[in-house]
Formats: structure tokens, sequence, C-alpha cells
């Protein structure tokens, strides 16, 4: 399987694709490139909102308002307006570090981890916004983690995470309140090329996972075994996710973080790729009365 590049933007470092249905929309972000891009498929147009902050991922929300995890902490973006409001802090006492890949989980609340501006992974937590019970707050649910990127929920109580450094792909419990429960089983990578990064899920409980530094997108049975492989002309190959009407599009994000800057191959642009399998919905954010 091929993928073919859709967007003329060439990012730094784009991220967390994410199919918002109401809109009819895909959008992803630019972590250092301090945007939120769009592109509607059904009619070719596309367009970016530039941001004061670095957007580490998204969530759809309501119209044209998107959660987004950023620099610091949980904000909605409109898109339409470029206007941020702040929901809730996370590490306001760490400006050395943001907010990164993230997802919102079967209750419609939001996580996201956080990793250091400096590159040298040092072990933080992932938070989950909650907030019910007062004010918004970022609470962490799982600690000791390197460079925190995909999530993706096969069932409300467990959990798939990646913690990139590791090479593992991690299937955790899932309580409904709480931290997130004990490891139950892991897939390991080691054996492929390129460290595990964002991840979608299809409707058959297989994972699709981005792999930095190995050019493609793998499909992974959950007992680790490689069905599919998405090659690209870029290597870093960040997340995925699966849109459309039918939710059949794979939509893939790259970085061109690292390259030369005088190669003609799309590093940093984002590319689609026609699935066999139909994948499942992202999760909107609930609101932050929920």
């Amino acid at each position: 399987m091929r993928a073919d590049p859709v967007s003329p933007d060439r990012l730094v470092l784009g991220e967390s694709p994410r199919w918002d249905a109401a809109a009819g929309r895909l959008r992803w972000v630019g972590i250092e490139d301090r945007a939120v891009l769009w592109l509607d498929p059904a009619t070719g147009k596309s367009g970016r909102t530039d941001l004061d902050t670095m957007p580490g991922t998204l969530a759809p929300y309501d119209g044209d308002r998107v959660l987004l995890a950023t620099d610091r902490g949980f904000e909605v973006l409109d898109t339409a307006s470029g206007r941020l409001g702040p929901v809730a802090a996370a590490e306001a006492d760490r400006p050395d570090r943001r907010m990164n890949d993230g997802a919102c989980d079967p209750y419609g609340r939001m996580l996201a981890g956080t990793t250091a501006l400096s590159g040298t992974p040092e072990p933080g937590p992932l938070y989950r916004l909650e907030t019910g019970g007062g004010a918004p707050r970022a609470v962490p649910v799982l600690d000791g983690l390197l460079v925190p990127n995909g999530l993706a929920w096969p069932e409300p109580d467990r959990l798939w995470h990646i913690d990139s450094p590791t090479r593992r792909i991690g299937l955790h419990v899932y309580p409904e309140h709480g931290p997130v429960g004990p490891l139950v089983r892991s897939i390991d990578t080691s054996d492929l090329s390129g460290d595990p990064d964002g991840m979608a899920l299809d409707a058959e409980g297989n994972l699709w996972v981005a792999f930095w530094g190995g050019s493609a997108v793998r499909c992974l049975a959950p007992d680790g075994r490689v069905l599919e492989t998405v090659e690209l002309p870029v290597p870093q190959v960040t997340s995925v996710a699966f849109g459309g009407d039918g939710l059949d599009t794979l939509w893939i994000t790259t970085a061109a973080r690292g390259t030369d800057p005088d190669d003609p191959a799309p590093h940093g642009a984002l590319f689609r790729c026609d699935a066999p399998v139909r994948g499942l919905p992202a999760v909107p954010w609930a609101g932050p009365s929920a």
C-alpha cells in the first residue's frame, strides 16, 4: 500500500490528524509550526489558523471550536476567529515541557501526555482533563512516560498506549474513574524500522501505527503480527487517522524536522491512502460540564 501527498503545507512537525464528522473536515496540527490546519476532501478547500502556542494534539468539540493540548495546557480554539480560551493549565511551572499527542476516551474526556522541549526523553505523566465536580483540571493518570504518543480504546475499559522510546505498545486496564490500571500485555516493535508514534484503531480491532524514522504506517494485530504496511516516501511519519464519510480513508501526518531543506521529497506533508477496512470515529470532547 502507498500513500500520496494531498496538502501543500510542509510542516516541521505535523501531528494529530482527526476526522471531524460533523464538519466533514480533517483537522491536524503543526506543533513547532504553531498552527491548526484543516482540509475538506469533498471540495479540496483547506485552511490554517496560526497560534501563539504549540498545539500537541486536538479533538473535535463544537462547530468551529476544537480542544487543543498545548504548551500551556488545555485550551479551546475557535478556528473561525482564531481566539484561544484557557480550560485547564498543565505543568505551568515547567516552561521546558509541552503537551504532546492525545485523544478523547470513550467518555469524551481528553487525555494527553507531556514531553521535554529539548527532545531528550525525561519521565513525565499522562494527563486527563477532568471537568466534573468543579473547575476543569489536568489530572495525572499514568506516570513515568518518556515520550507519550498514540492512544486508542478497543473497549471502554482497555487502553492501548505508546511510549515511543520504549518501542512498545501497551494495553492497560482503563477504569472509568481514577488512574490508568495495570498493563495487560504489550507489543514489542523493536524488530521493525522506526519508533511507534501516533495510531488509530480499525473496526476489526487492529492498530494502525505511524513509525517515526520508519517511512511507514503498519497495521498490527493485537498479538503484534504485521498485517499491512503503508509505505511513504518520507521517513518521519508521525500519526494516522481514519476519515471520510465511510471512515475508509487513512490520513497520515509527517514531519520535515531533521531533513534536508533542499530535498524535493514532500517531508511534512499530509498524505492519504485508501484503507482496506473501515476505521473507528474520533470521539469529540464532551465539553467543560461533562
